[in-house]
């Protein structure tokens, strides 16, 4: 049986077991090749060959690791560097790369429209993917413990990644949307506009067009994060809080958070408390100041299904579950 079949099969206690168990056994240590900081390689992917650079926390390994997803344009290994310390400090590698047909990497850049997204979100999951994959043959990295994190558009990006790897083991979104892309963008073109006026237009959309990441999150067995901005002009938090309030109510394995006054990218807001309270009962690398992760706490039942909780505007009544304590 395939490794992504048996994933696949497995019911979710021997999940559990599976993740709760990562650290044991006699999986030798291994540390960061001759005690590097970080190294730079090329990612084979399809129709590319993609140029990364792969930070190391301290300490000794197999590591868990992150994969960096990029926003929309012409991202480097720039997009996402603020996210590196607050990893490498979680006892997490760090995976960055260029995209495809930027900076050092070879193959053809497309910009993401509502017109070619199915393709395009596809073509960029598979890079993604294949960076797991990357990831998963390096013997300091512990293949067990890989996840994904990005922003904006990363999010559908991720979707498509964590659909087609059974190798992704947690997605966390910054200010990603659940809406379609098409969708999506005619809520960007209403930014102009004061916040309330914008989603009353936004409220008279038609039907969803181009790639749509909540089919997948419904059945989607990887778990994740959805960290959202109340003021965002570019996501329609709103909706996305519509959306993934069906998709859990539907048994989706998803949670969100909504800090009331941000706005895209969440500048200013210290969200990682949160993605440590979503990861602890993963049973993943939890936060350590010196660079190594603590020992991993029990994952409990459900795999993290009770981490639901989200701050929600005083204007926004649509979920109420308090932050888990």
């Amino acid at each position: 049986m395939k490794w992504s079949t048996l994933l696949r099969a497995l019911p979710a206690s021997a999940l559990l077991m599976l993740l709760g168990g990562c650290g044991g056994g006699a999986t030798p240590m291994a540390s960061a090749p001759s005690g590097l900081e970080s190294r730079s390689d090329f990612i084979e992917a399809a129709g590319a060959r993609l140029r990364s650079v792969l930070d190391y926390p301290a300490g000794a390994g197999p590591f868990p690791a992150v994969v960096i997803g990029h926003g929309s344009g012409r991202a480097t290994t720039s997009d996402g560097a603020a996210y590196v310390p607050f990893l490498r400090e979680r006892g997490f590698a760090v995976l960055r790369y260029d995209k495809r047909g930027v900076g050092g990497s070879t193959g053809t850049y497309r910009g993401v429209s509502a017109a070619n997204s199915v393709s395009q979100i596809a073509e960029l999951g598979g890079d993604m993917a294949s960076a797991l994959a990357y990831l998963a043959a390096r013997p300091e990295i512990d293949a067990r413990r890989l996840g994904l994190m990005g922003t904006s558009q990363a999010g559908w990006v991720m979707v498509a990644a964590a659909e087609r790897s059974p190798l992704a083991r947690f997605v966390v979104a910054v200010t990603g949307s659940v809406e379609s892309v098409g969708t999506n963008i005619q809520y960007e073109e209403l930014r102009d506009l004061p916040i309330d006026e914008a989603y009353a237009r936004f409220a008279e959309v038609g039907a969803p067009s181009g790639y749509d990441p909540a089919p997948v999150l419904q059945v989607l067995g990887t778990p994740t994060l959805w960290l959202l901005g109340g003021q965002d002009r570019l996501v329609p938090t709103r909706e996305c809080v519509n959306i993934l309030t069906r998709l859990r109510s539907l048994g989706a394995r998803t949670t969100f958070v909504v800090y009331p006054d941000a706005e895209h990218g969440l500048q200013g807001e210290d969200f990682w408390p949160d993605i440590d309270r979503f990861l602890g009962p993963l049973g993943l690398a939890s936060s350590n100041k010196n660079g190594r992760s603590r020992e991993r706490p029990d994952p409990g039942p459900g795999l993290g299904d009770d981490l639901a909780y989200c701050q929600v505007p005083p204007s926004i009544t649509l979920l109420s579950v308090p932050p888990v304590s």
